[in-house]
Protein backbone atom coordinates (compact mmCIF):
# COMPACT_ATOMS: atom_id res chain seq x y z
CA UNK A 1 0.00 0.00 0.00
CA UNK A 2 1.51 3.29 -1.04
CA UNK A 3 0.75 5.59 2.02
CA UNK A 4 1.52 8.81 -0.09
CA UNK A 5 -1.20 8.16 -2.68
CA UNK A 6 -3.64 8.26 0.01
CA UNK A 7 -5.58 11.60 1.22
CA UNK A 8 -3.43 13.92 2.76
CA UNK A 9 -5.68 16.37 5.62
CA UNK A 10 -5.13 19.81 6.38
CA UNK A 11 -2.42 20.77 8.88
CA UNK A 12 -0.89 17.33 7.87
CA UNK A 13 1.89 16.32 5.59
CA UNK A 14 2.28 13.75 3.44
CA UNK A 15 4.35 10.89 4.82
CA UNK A 16 6.00 8.01 2.14
CA UNK A 17 7.07 4.42 4.14
CA UNK A 18 11.01 4.61 4.73
CA UNK A 19 12.94 1.13 6.01
CA UNK A 20 13.57 2.33 9.39
CA UNK A 21 10.25 4.49 9.48
CA UNK A 22 8.54 7.12 7.35
CA UNK A 23 9.84 10.31 5.58
CA UNK A 24 8.03 13.52 6.11
CA UNK A 25 7.95 14.61 1.96
CA UNK A 26 7.61 18.36 3.04
CA UNK A 27 10.28 18.06 5.41
CA UNK A 28 12.47 15.22 4.45
CA UNK A 29 12.82 14.16 8.30
CA UNK A 30 12.26 10.19 9.11
CA UNK A 31 9.67 9.90 11.70
CA UNK A 32 10.21 5.96 13.49
CA UNK A 33 10.41 4.31 16.49
CA UNK A 34 12.76 5.89 18.83
CA UNK A 35 15.73 3.62 21.44
CA UNK A 36 14.13 3.32 24.30
CA UNK A 37 16.95 4.53 26.75
CA UNK A 38 17.81 2.21 29.79
CA UNK A 39 20.14 2.47 33.08
CA UNK A 40 23.63 0.78 31.58
CA UNK A 41 27.07 1.78 32.86
CA UNK A 42 27.02 4.03 29.75
CA UNK A 43 24.01 5.61 30.78
CA UNK A 44 25.40 6.28 34.11
CA UNK A 45 28.50 7.72 32.79
CA UNK A 46 26.75 9.68 30.22
CA UNK A 47 24.57 11.70 32.99
CA UNK A 48 27.06 12.26 35.67
CA UNK A 49 29.65 13.64 32.84
CA UNK A 50 26.59 15.43 31.72
CA UNK A 51 26.03 16.90 34.78
CA UNK A 52 29.35 18.08 35.45
CA UNK A 53 29.69 19.71 32.20
CA UNK A 54 26.25 22.33 32.78
CA UNK A 55 27.63 22.85 36.57
CA UNK A 56 30.41 23.92 35.46
CA UNK A 57 28.66 26.46 32.93
CA UNK A 58 25.61 27.25 35.37
CA UNK A 59 28.91 28.13 38.17
CA UNK A 60 30.40 31.07 36.81
CA UNK A 61 29.04 34.48 38.40
CA UNK A 62 32.05 36.11 36.99
CA UNK A 63 30.67 35.96 33.68
CA UNK A 64 28.67 38.46 32.16
CA UNK A 65 25.26 37.28 30.68
CA UNK A 66 26.16 36.70 27.09
CA UNK A 67 28.93 34.79 27.55
CA UNK A 68 27.64 32.69 30.46
CA UNK A 69 24.09 32.35 28.28
CA UNK A 70 26.49 30.99 25.40
CA UNK A 71 27.95 28.37 27.30
CA UNK A 72 25.01 27.26 29.40
CA UNK A 73 22.30 27.08 26.64
CA UNK A 74 22.82 24.57 24.67
CA UNK A 75 23.34 22.34 27.43
CA UNK A 76 19.59 23.24 28.60
CA UNK A 77 16.36 21.25 27.35
CA UNK A 78 13.63 23.62 25.28
CA UNK A 79 11.93 24.46 29.23
CA UNK A 80 14.89 25.24 30.97
CA UNK A 81 15.80 27.53 27.98
CA UNK A 82 12.61 29.23 28.60
CA UNK A 83 13.25 29.12 32.57
CA UNK A 84 16.54 30.33 33.06
CA UNK A 85 16.41 32.75 29.41
CA UNK A 86 16.77 35.73 32.40
CA UNK A 87 18.63 34.39 35.00
CA UNK A 88 21.66 37.13 35.86
CA UNK A 89 24.73 34.86 36.74
CA UNK A 90 25.78 37.14 38.90
CA UNK A 91 23.78 36.24 41.61
CA UNK A 92 24.49 32.00 41.51
CA UNK A 93 25.92 31.63 45.00
CA UNK A 94 28.18 28.53 43.42
CA UNK A 95 31.68 29.92 41.26
CA UNK A 96 33.52 25.57 40.94
CA UNK A 97 32.76 22.63 40.64
CA UNK A 98 34.44 20.49 43.95
CA UNK A 99 33.79 17.29 42.82
CA UNK A 100 31.82 14.43 40.30
CA UNK A 101 27.97 14.12 40.64
CA UNK A 102 26.55 11.25 42.08
CA UNK A 103 23.23 9.68 40.36
CA UNK A 104 20.25 9.95 43.15
CA UNK A 105 17.11 8.50 41.22
CA UNK A 106 17.04 6.34 38.18
CA UNK A 107 13.56 5.34 38.39
CA UNK A 108 13.43 6.47 34.47
CA UNK A 109 15.96 6.21 31.51
CA UNK A 110 14.48 9.26 30.46
CA UNK A 111 15.60 11.53 33.54
CA UNK A 112 18.29 11.70 35.90
CA UNK A 113 18.55 13.40 39.71
CA UNK A 114 22.22 14.03 39.82
CA UNK A 115 23.86 15.61 42.77
CA UNK A 116 27.09 17.57 41.68
CA UNK A 117 29.04 19.02 44.48
CA UNK A 118 29.89 22.85 44.46
CA UNK A 119 31.74 25.33 46.75
CA UNK A 120 28.27 26.25 47.62
CA UNK A 121 26.67 23.26 48.71
CA UNK A 122 25.62 20.26 47.02
CA UNK A 123 23.01 21.41 43.77
CA UNK A 124 20.65 18.72 42.41
CA UNK A 125 20.35 18.64 38.63
CA UNK A 126 17.38 16.85 36.76
CA UNK A 127 18.52 15.99 33.20
CA UNK A 128 16.31 14.88 30.98
CA UNK A 129 16.84 13.10 27.41
CA UNK A 130 14.47 12.55 24.28
CA UNK A 131 15.61 8.73 23.62
CA UNK A 132 18.57 6.72 24.00
CA UNK A 133 20.84 8.23 21.77
CA UNK A 134 19.98 11.68 22.30
CA UNK A 135 22.37 13.52 24.74
CA UNK A 136 21.16 14.23 28.67
CA UNK A 137 20.38 18.28 28.78
CA UNK A 138 19.35 19.91 31.78
CA UNK A 139 16.33 20.62 33.00
CA UNK A 140 16.53 22.39 36.17
CA UNK A 141 18.94 23.59 38.90
CA UNK A 142 17.99 22.68 42.35
CA UNK A 143 20.01 25.36 44.93
CA UNK A 144 21.84 23.77 47.92
CA UNK A 145 19.29 23.04 51.19
CA UNK A 146 19.00 25.94 52.89
CA UNK A 147 20.12 28.78 50.40
CA UNK A 148 17.93 31.29 48.63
Amino acid sequence: MDVSSGPVFPGTSSMTPAPSGVIDEDSGETHGPRPVPVWDDASRQSAIAAADTVMRAYARPDLGFDEWWAQLQPLLDQKATADYAYMDPSRIIASSVTGSGVITDESSGYVAYVDVPTNAGTYSLILSRADADSPWLASRFVVPEGVN
